[in-house]
């Protein structure tokens, strides 16, 4: 991905204040943080979006970089907000995610014999939704950052921790662990 001025500018902006430019800034980023945050929880995704606004506007003046750097920037503060929503829950993920789809009567698991018409009645936000679901969290977590925040390996290695050479075995793995997956859904 390139540079684009306009965002190179409205960072600029931003950092001086100019309400507009954050405005651009959110019409840009946000879809795609809101696409990463529907992963990493099914209900108050929107809050932490909210949350993650408020801290870059909070940081803005102190931000440097390009847009590169930004879109790095926003996903380690949303990264952040996610682990802060479950802490103050005091649950892991897991549970209180459980809790909430027994508390409501959803499912969202499909048996074998639901799973084809189900697929034709999906979004493909929900079907890499789904996929997504099925690997380990640091397979999904990964491929939702090279993927859908569009971050290079060496801005998602500094993100979680690892190496850039972990971080492209653990795509290898997850994509390879999706292709399995869906051809088997699909033979069978």
């Amino acid at each position: 991905m390139t540079i684009e001025p306009d965002l190179e500018k409205a960072i600029h902006g931003a950092k001086g204040g100019d309400e507009s430019a954050i405005v651009q800034l959110f019409r840009e980023f946000n879809p795609q943080l809101v696409r990463y945050l529907r992963h990493h929880m099914q209900f108050d995704y929107e809050d932490v979006a909210s949350e993650t606004w408020v801290a870059i506007a909070k940081g803005i003046k102190e931000f440097n970089g390009n847009s590169r750097d930004f879109r790095a920037w926003m996903f380690g503060i949303a990264r952040n907000k996610v682990a802060d929503y479950f802490r103050v829950a005091g649950r892991s993920r897991m549970a209180l995610e459980q809790e909430r789809l027994h508390f409501d009567g959803d499912s969202r698991e499909l048996s074998d014999s639901t799973a084809t018409p189900a697929i034709a009645n999906v979004s493909a936000e929900e079907a890499i939704e789904t996929l997504l679901e099925t690997l380990p969290q640091h397979h999904a977590e990964v491929l939702l950052l090279r993927i859908v925040a569009d971050l290079s390996v060496e801005e998602v290695s500094e993100l979680i921790g690892k190496s850039q050479e972990a971080v492209r075995v653990i795509q290898h793995r997850a994509i390879n662990a999706l292709v399995k997956k869906f051809h088997r859904n699909v033979v069978t």
